[in-house]
């Protein structure tokens, strides 16, 4: 069985290897957490973790919690990953009434 979060047990490296950490959140969101900075804040891989599982917003970049079309496809799949969403967006209406 695969297990996207093993990527929490990969080297450093691997956590940085793009074709790797996509792979992990597609089968799993959650495994951004264990994603490095840089691929946290790829629009890629924080898409696909995020629609896989709409919380693993929480491990995105600031710039990314930012991002209206990221957030509008995390609250879409889990209305509580507007928690991690920047103030601005908790503020959009098209947004809240997503997660709602």
């Amino acid at each position: 069985t695969q297990y996207g979060r093993a990527l929490e047990y990969a080297s450093v490296e691997l956590k940085n290897d793009r074709e790797m950490v996509l792979a992990a959140v597609t089968q799993d969101g959650e495994a951004l957490r264990y994603a490095s900075q840089q691929l946290k804040n790829d629009r890629e891989i924080v898409l696909a973790a995020v629609t896989q599982y709409g919380r693993a917003l929480e491990y995105a970049s600031v710039e990314l919690k930012n991002d209206r079309e990221m957030v509008l496809a995390a609250v879409t799949q889990d209305g509580e990953a507007l928690r991690y969403a920047s103030q601005q967006l908790k503020n959009d209406r098209e947004i809240v009434l997503a997660a709602v």
